[in-house]
């Protein structure tokens, strides 16, 4: 084996590491982040499976929350000088294909399946859900891809999400006591996801990028940063589908078709518990400026709290400094 034991492979000029000159750096200047506010929202939120309605309260949509807590975000990481793109700025698809568009996709499953002798009824309500899922699922997702692999080219990513519990009775929902949060890095792959071609292949790729170290300290950072801000506890995977990365609580590894097809450093993630107690009271109270006591506890809106917390790990993985961010004037 000689000096070396591992042969690199190298198929072009190395792009620079943006953390490298972190030490001289003073500003986020040269650095162009992707924002990508999770789900699509506005009148499709419903269709996701990302809307729930109290009582008479207005709906929570999270599609929505991602989009008002990226446009928030964009300004802090813009007032430190860094290029922001949003890969959605509307509640509106990426994509431009519909659900109509998956009608014979739609039914090559159900035959594929042998559902094709199930009551009309029944089959046309699968195929609706089959079709929908198509294209807020996958078409969605790959408009994305293609929008940052071949128009915005990022240094890297961030996936905006919130996270909600499963409703123990959907037809009597209550909210949960548990509120947490977690962020995800690729990795994880299971055996029946790696007998598929294109997920080796997008697998290979994202491991010949040399990304992982960048994405899992810099989801290191915003983890710590999303503890200290929003006090809540860290969520621990107990499934197969999850592996656990570093010794920072928080941050976990798992194959999601958004960090497994964009290709750059990405990291997803996933504060609060938008059916909990304690974050929907936040969030029916909606956007506020400064500090407001709500369930006793005076502090900034869940969106406000959620953009500055972000901006503080990126702050201190790119310029290793931990002084606080906040919201620019006059947004």
């Amino acid at each position: 084996a000689g000096k070396k034991d591992w042969y690199d492979l190298s198929f072009c000029k190395k792009p620079k590491d943006p953390e490298k000159s972190a030490k001289k750096r003073k500003s986020l200047k040269g650095l162009k982040i992707a924002l990508d506010p999770g789900h699509i929202g506005g009148k499709y939120s419903e269709m996701e499976g990302r809307h729930f309605v109290m009582g008479k309260d207005s709906p929570v949509k999270e599609g929505d929350l991602s989009l008002e807590t990226a446009l928030k975000l964009k300004k802090i990481l813009e007032s430190l000088e860094a290029e922001v793109i949003l890969v959605r700025s509307k509640p509106e698809p990426v994509t431009s294909k519909r659900p109509e568009d998956f009608a014979k996709e739609a039914q090559e499953w159900i035959a594929g399946r042998g559902l094709e002798k199930l009551k009309k009824e029944e089959k046309e309500k699968l195929l609706k859900k089959r079709k929908e899922m198509l294209f807020y699922r996958v078409s969605e997702i790959h408009a994305r891809a293609r929008l940052v692999n071949e128009k915005i080219r990022p240094d890297l990513v961030v996936c905006l999400h919130l996270n909600a519990s499963a409703w123990k009775d959907p037809e009597k929902k209550e909210l949960s006591e548990r509120n947490d949060f977690h962020v995800l890095v690729n990795g994880c792959y299971m055996g029946g996801e790696l007998a598929l071609d294109d997920q080796r292949f997008e697998m290979m790729l994202r491991l010949l990028g040399g990304w992982h170290d960048l994405e899992r300290r810099l989801a290191e950072n915003v983890s710590v940063a999303l503890a200290e801000s929003t006090k809540l506890p860290a969520f621990s995977y107990k499934g197969p589908n999850a592996l656990k990365v570093g010794k920072v609580e928080g941050v976990w590894a798992r194959n999601l078709l958004a960090n497994r097809l964009y290709r750059c450093p990405v990291v997803f993630l996933e504060p609060y518990r938008a059916n909990s107690k304690g974050a929907y009271a936040r969030i029916i109270a909606g956007s506020y400026e400064g500090i407001r006591e709500i369930g006793g506890v005076r502090r900034p809106s869940l969106v406000d709290e959620y953009a500055q917390a972000v901006a503080e790990g990126v702050k201190r993985n790119f310029l290793g400094t931990d002084s606080k961010v906040t919201l620019p004037k006059n947004r």
